[in-house]
């Protein structure tokens, strides 16, 4: 038994006699901190640790060492406020509700994840650079301490800022009453480095260029924020091939920069003993696309790098060893796996889209994804697109639902349908889209343009899946 493992056991028969609200619906004695990183807009295959050409992930090699690295595991969105409420809650988007994160929230009677911890006794701390992640959408719910960190109007905070604030966290925890330490932590990170817009460190922009001059794209590349990104993606203003070519080496900057702050934000806590033990998650909440299929940025698109995501957990015990798992696996399903590390179970109306890791062996795993129809957006839109043609907001009503097959290999395939509706009519089939993964892993020949026959079946037999 650890040191941590003695103090809470022995805590328990003190806390009981002291009426302690915390202990008394502690649950099983013992049991771990729990940590959980999202690395926001982060997609797998830029990752050295999944395989990547460029040393964008040192920490994270390390740490997968002694951990489980999912080799294929993908998101239930692309973009931030359905991922996390898929995250939290084990349920797809369609099954939680939170569609925009503008005008919509998570329904009260669906618990968060951190709402089930702190109820179960956990101490919850979370610290978000993302502005969704807030009482916005109630993506914050269950948090004793919860830290937003946003830089500029943009909504977006950096790994310093957050770093600042866990250090001023981690020095009022020294100096409480020890007594106050004793509940299991629930730590949450969201870092949101890899979004757009970046700022790399110059020495980490130099660790990917493999010199300290900068080509003029990459220049370039540096000052692209956010509705550059969307001017290019609906092609109002589209960057030109050299600007494009570098959005890819600052991205792997911003990647290294991420991975080395996460190194010092676990040195820190490792110093005050919250690692001992503990089960520990780094996982993306959606990828990212670097000019793939025409797009910049993650909305608007169900593809392969905005779907695809690197999950990594540590849990001693269960979860180690430096194993490489390439069972096909979802975001949603650190849900059940974080709540069952906790000796806990799902409550009523969560997890019924998602499976513990721990399952033994991995199932197959069919994979869906969604994308609804951004209306709410469309009047900022067309207020910074002004003067654009009518044709560029057609996007907005466009909803993508996707379905992958939970096998790679000879006849895998991906399904995607593309409704279009104007939130009053009913939606119309705007076209369909299937892809062979093993053949065709870019997602460049739809093989619906001149189906086979097994094409037409296979379509058939994914298309009510959706």
């Amino acid at each position: 038994m650890t040191a941590r493992a003695r103090a809470i056991a022995a805590l328990a028969g003190v806390a009981v006699a002291a009426g302690l609200w915390w202990a008394l619906d502690s649950g099983p004695p013992g049991r771990p901190n729990i940590v959980l990183v999202v690395w926001d807009t982060c997609r797998a295959d830029r990752l050295s640790a999944y395989g990547y050409g460029k040393r964008t992930t040192p920490w994270l090699e390390e740490f997968a060492r002694d951990a489980v690295l999912y080799q294929e595991a993908f998101s239930p969105s692309p973009w931030t406020p359905p991922a996390h409420a898929s995250l939290f809650t084990g349920l797809l988007p369609r099954n939680h509700g939170l569609q925009h994160g503008r005008g919509d929230r998570i329904p009260k009677g669906i618990p968060l994840l951190a709402e089930t911890l702190r109820a179960s006794g956990y101490e919850t701390v979370g610290f978000t650079s993302n502005a969704y992640i807030s009482g916005i959408t109630g993506l914050n719910a269950g948090m004793d301490r919860f830290v937003s960190l946003h830089s500029d109007a943009s909504g977006i905070g950096t790994a310093e800022q957050v770093e600042e604030a866990v250090e001023a966290w981690l020095l009022e925890r020294r100096n409480r009453p020890s007594e106050q330490n004793r509940r299991p932590l629930f730590v949450f990170f969201n870092l949101m480095d890899a979004h757009l817009p970046r700022r790399p460190f110059p020495e980490d922009l130099q660790a990917i260029l493999g010199s300290a001059a900068v080509p003029a794209g990459v220049a370039r590349a540096l000052r692209i924020d956010q509705r550059e990104a969307v001017a290019h993606l609906l092609k109002v203003r589209e960057l030109d091939a050299e600007t494009l070519a570098g959005m890819g080496p600052v991205y792997d900057a911003a990647v290294r920069h991420l991975d080395r702050k996460t190194r010092d934000l676990f040195e820190r806590m490792r110093e005050d003993g919250i690692l001992e033990d503990a089960v520990i998650a780094v996982t993306g909440d959606h990828g990212e696309h670097l000019g793939e299929h025409g797009n910049l940025s993650h909305q608007m698109s169900l593809h392969d790098p905005v779907l695809r995501i690197p999950m990594v957990v540590r849990w001693p015990g269960r979860l180690e060893g430096g194993r490489i798992e390439r069972a096909q696996v979802r975001l949603q399903d650190l849900h059940p796996t974080l709540l069952e590390a906790a000796g806990l179970a799902p409550p009523p109306g969560t997890a019924k889209d998602a499976v513990p890791l721990t399952e033994s062996p991995l199932k197959p795993r069919l994979h869906r994804a969604s994308f609804a129809r951004p209306i709410p957006f469309l009047p900022e839109a067309r207020k910074e697109y002004a003067g654009a043609p009518e044709s560029v907001f057609h996007r907005f009503q466009i909803s993508i639902r996707a379905v992958q097959e939970p096998t790679l290999g000879a006849g895998s395939r991906k399904y995607l349908s593309y409704e279009r509706g104007d939130g009053v009519a009913p939606p119309t089939l705007d076209r369909e889209e299937l892809f062979d993964l093993a053949s065709d892993p870019r997602e460049e020949r739809n093989l619906l343009a001149a189906p086979s026959d097994g094409d037409r079946a296979a379509a058939e037999r994914l298309r009510p899946m959706r």
